[in-house]
Protein backbone atom coordinates (compact mmCIF):
# COMPACT_ATOMS: atom_id res chain seq x y z
CA UNK A 1 0.00 0.00 0.00
CA UNK A 2 1.20 3.76 -0.68
CA UNK A 3 -0.30 6.23 1.61
CA UNK A 4 0.46 10.27 0.76
CA UNK A 5 -0.44 12.84 3.59
CA UNK A 6 -3.64 14.88 3.08
CA UNK A 7 -3.57 16.55 6.26
CA UNK A 8 -3.64 20.21 6.10
CA UNK A 9 -0.07 22.14 6.19
CA UNK A 10 -0.90 24.15 8.90
CA UNK A 11 -2.32 21.17 10.94
CA UNK A 12 0.97 18.84 10.55
CA UNK A 13 3.69 18.47 13.25
CA UNK A 14 7.10 17.85 13.28
CA UNK A 15 7.99 13.78 14.11
CA UNK A 16 6.15 12.05 16.84
CA UNK A 17 2.82 11.43 17.78
CA UNK A 18 0.70 13.66 15.38
CA UNK A 19 -2.69 13.82 14.28
CA UNK A 20 -2.98 13.05 10.53
CA UNK A 21 -4.79 12.17 7.65
CA UNK A 22 -3.59 9.87 4.84
CA UNK A 23 -5.44 8.82 1.38
CA UNK A 24 -4.00 5.87 0.02
CA UNK A 25 -3.79 4.00 -4.11
CA UNK A 26 -6.29 1.64 -2.39
CA UNK A 27 -9.12 4.34 -2.43
CA UNK A 28 -9.12 4.27 1.56
CA UNK A 29 -8.43 6.98 3.97
CA UNK A 30 -6.09 6.26 7.10
CA UNK A 31 -6.46 8.39 10.25
CA UNK A 32 -3.88 8.95 12.86
CA UNK A 33 -5.49 10.46 16.38
CA UNK A 34 -5.98 9.59 19.57
CA UNK A 35 -8.65 6.76 20.01
CA UNK A 36 -11.02 7.97 23.03
CA UNK A 37 -12.47 5.28 25.42
CA UNK A 38 -15.75 3.95 24.06
CA UNK A 39 -17.31 4.79 27.35
CA UNK A 40 -16.63 8.77 26.28
CA UNK A 41 -18.33 8.39 23.12
CA UNK A 42 -22.10 9.53 21.81
CA UNK A 43 -23.94 6.55 21.69
CA UNK A 44 -25.18 7.65 17.89
CA UNK A 45 -20.78 7.00 17.13
CA UNK A 46 -20.56 3.64 18.97
CA UNK A 47 -23.74 2.17 17.07
CA UNK A 48 -22.33 2.80 13.52
CA UNK A 49 -19.13 0.69 14.73
CA UNK A 50 -18.30 -2.51 13.42
CA UNK A 51 -15.93 -5.51 14.52
CA UNK A 52 -12.83 -4.72 14.37
CA UNK A 53 -13.25 -0.69 14.12
CA UNK A 54 -12.35 2.03 16.39
CA UNK A 55 -13.04 6.12 16.52
CA UNK A 56 -10.30 8.43 16.26
CA UNK A 57 -10.25 11.35 17.63
CA UNK A 58 -8.51 14.37 15.96
CA UNK A 59 -7.83 18.20 17.56
CA UNK A 60 -9.67 20.84 15.69
CA UNK A 61 -7.17 22.74 15.89
CA UNK A 62 -5.08 20.26 13.23
CA UNK A 63 -7.02 22.04 10.81
CA UNK A 64 -7.62 25.22 8.71
CA UNK A 65 -10.37 27.28 9.74
CA UNK A 66 -12.56 28.30 7.15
Amino acid sequence: MKAKEITPKEGRCGVGPCPAVFKTDRKTFIVIGAVPANDDLPSNIRKKMGKGETAVEIPEASFPSN
